[in-house]
């Protein structure tokens, strides 16, 4: 088939999903305002620059019916409702596959008006819908999406690349040591809700406490020297190692280092870092969201927090601490859960399922669901 996805480039949940695709054989084009190489697709730079934003908008979704109608792709599969949503709607493509990732559903329809109405014209409009949360799923339903034709699907994990095994040599490069309690949060730099803020003010508490902790910061995007600053006032930058973005691969070897993986966000669908963590067999401290307790039990697979609570977040990371068999336990847990419905080639499979649904008329995929994955929710 030949695929044409508006997307935002240069990151690695499109990298890898268009990849995918390509790999299978299909003719692949990436549409996006942040062109970049992306290995066996055709990437097309639909950017505007001239003039002031509606009228760059309106500049750029010329430049994707043009594309378009030039490539007449089997099927558009558009990435994030925000933008890329608005674009494929407007495009008039049909069959048109959106899939949603995160604040583009939970934040930014209720900013305005405007965007309301935009958000519910792409959702009701499109073919077909995948989220990678019951309830990001839920929520689109609530904003106009067809639940018929809604259907989770996640980023997926590599279980080649993120499995348990021991790194140690990775964190002694960074100065740690192996009798070190190593609390990872990788979560980005540039949205206040991922609450790192609340991170180090909670592993202050935690080194008052705790003299073997130690702390790691990866944020995959932004700038990490506000956050220096604040764990500096904080009194834990001797304990603590901050970076930047790191490659996939160095990412799953930064889990297997840790001990303690920690997202706490206060807003999120299913982060693709937790599940990865989780394939690592890491100890999980996750906020109280619905898209992350899908995975986690509290006191069984992982621990539990109120977002922004840094003494809860703080009590959490000390009961790792204290309980090495706990952290054992809670870690294999959350590996079985991973396991059985998170691999990526899974996923992949079955979004190719839906788009051979709407292209090919195959039967539509099965739903799934993650209920198997809480025993005590059937009981």
């Amino acid at each position: 088939m030949r695929l044409a996805f508006l997307s935002i480039g240069r990151h690695i949940h499109t990298e890898r999903w268009i990849r995918w695709f390509s790999d299978q054989g299909n003719d692949c084009h990436l549409l996006t305002v942040q062109p970049g190489p992306v290995e066996g697709v055709t990437v097309h730079d639909i950017t505007s620059t001239k003039g002031p934003k509606p009228l760059r908008y309106l500049a750029s979704l010329g430049k994707v019916r043009r594309l378009l109608k030039a490539l007449e792709p089997d099927l558009l599969n558009t990435h994030f409702l925000t933008g890329y949503g608005y674009w494929g709607r407007y495009s008039g493509f049909h069959p048109n596959v959106l899939t949603v990732w995160g604040d583009d559903v939970y934040v930014t329809p209720f900013e305005n008006a405007l965007k309301m109405k935009l958000a519910r014209a792409a959702l009701s409009d499109c073919d077909a819908l995948t989220g990678d949360s019951a309830d990001i799923l839920e929520l689109a339903v609530k904003l106009g999406a067809d639940p018929a034709r809604s259907y989770r699907v996640l980023w997926g994990v590599d279980f080649e690349i993120f499995k348990p095994g021991p790194e140690r040599q990775w964190r002694r490069n960074l100065g740690f040591t192996d009798e070190d309690i190593l609390y990872y949060s990788p979560r980005s730099y540039t949205q206040p809700y991922y609450n790192i803020d609340t991170v180090i003010e909670a592993a202050a508490l935690v080194r008052a406490r705790e003299p073997r902790a130690r702390f790691l910061f990866t944020g995959y995007e932004g700038d990490p020297g506000p956050f220096r600053r604040k764990a500096a006032a904080a009194g834990i930058e001797d304990v603590m190692t901050m970076l930047g973005r790191l490659p996939h691969r160095d990412f799953a070897t930064a889990l297997k280092s840790c001990d303690v993986f920690i997202s706490v966000p206060s807003v999120d669908a299913t982060a693709v870092s937790l599940l990865e963590a989780m394939s690592c067999g890491r100890g999980i401290i996750i906020s109280s969201l619905p898209s992350s307790m899908e995975w986690i039990t509290d006191g069984l697979s992982g621990l539990v927090v109120t977002p922004r609570d840094a003494g809860g977040l703080a009590d959490a990371m000390l009961r790792f601490a204290a309980d090495p068999s706990f952290l054992e336990s809670a870690g294999q847990a959350a590996l079985t859960n991973a396991r059985q419905v998170a691999g990526f080639q899974t996923n992949m499979e079955y979004v190719a399922a839906i788009f051979d649904h709407l292209v090919k008329g195959a039967s539509p995929p099965e739903k799934v669901s993650l209920r198997h994955l809480h025993p005590e929710a059937s009981s």
